[in-house]
């Protein structure tokens, strides 16, 4: 009943980011450099921030980034400020849970998410949409420490364009709550889809990746 409680509570504080999807933004161009798209929209009233939505072509196939998505020990080696990271629940093939920390210069606190990601693949194109959203578990840690962020909206689009490029979206609503004023973090967030996809096209030409079995059929 408590959980029922509260999430009634959540929708009748919160209605418009509930219902909240990538596509209720009205999207500009803001930055391209180095072959990645950098896109702003108007900053959210409910909560001051700023979204943010990434594109670029990644010049590998969509099983190599899948399986380096999906090994969330080494996220570490390309997420920027990314200080710890663990899968919490697997619950599906297409849906997982997982921690992670993020380091805070002084004087913040470092910030923790939970996520859940879910998964929705169609073959018949070769695209994959993955849902993230900030979730509850009894496996995550709540360490008063922390302060625990909150991932209103986001999503990874991939679609296969060849069998060695990808196209590859990222788009995310996203508040580092606690006393981080909104345009700290929309100062953050402006830079951070650029170093990550940076990052990200690093770690894809790394000799030590493993292609996981379950996602080898993913490409045209």
């Amino acid at each position: 009943m408590k959980k029922i409680y509260m999430a009634i509570l959540l929708a009748t504080l919160c209605p418009s980011l509930l219902a909240l999807t990538p596509s209720d933004f009205k999207w500009e161009l803001a930055k391209e450099k180095n072959g990645i798209k950098i896109f702003k929209a108007p900053q959210h009233k409910e909560t001051g921030i700023v979204p943010i939505k990434a594109q670029t072509i990644l010049g590998h196939p969509m099983p190599r980034i899948l399986s380096i998505l999906a090994t969330t020990e080494r996220k570490k080696e390309w997420i920027p400020n990314l200080e710890e990271a663990f899968l919490v629940a697997q619950k599906s093939k297409y849906e997982r849970v997982e921690y992670t920390r993020y380091d805070s210069p002084w004087p913040f606190n470092d910030r923790t998410f939970v996520i859940t990601t879910k998964g929705r693949y169609n073959e018949k194109d070769n695209t994959l949409f993955i849902d993230i959203q900030s979730s509850e578990h009894p496996g995550a840690p709540l360490n008063p420490k922390y302060v625990r962020g909150r991932t209103y909206i986001g999503s990874i689009y991939m679609k296969g364009l060849t069998k060695e490029t990808t196209f590859f979206e990222i788009t995310l609503l996203t508040d580092f709550k606690g006393n981080i004023p909104a345009w700290i973090i929309n100062i953050v967030q402006a830079s951070w889809p650029f170093k990550m996809f940076t990052n990200l096209k690093k770690q894809l030409e790394k000799d030590d990746i493993k292609i996981w079995p379950e996602f080898q059929s993913y490409n045209p």
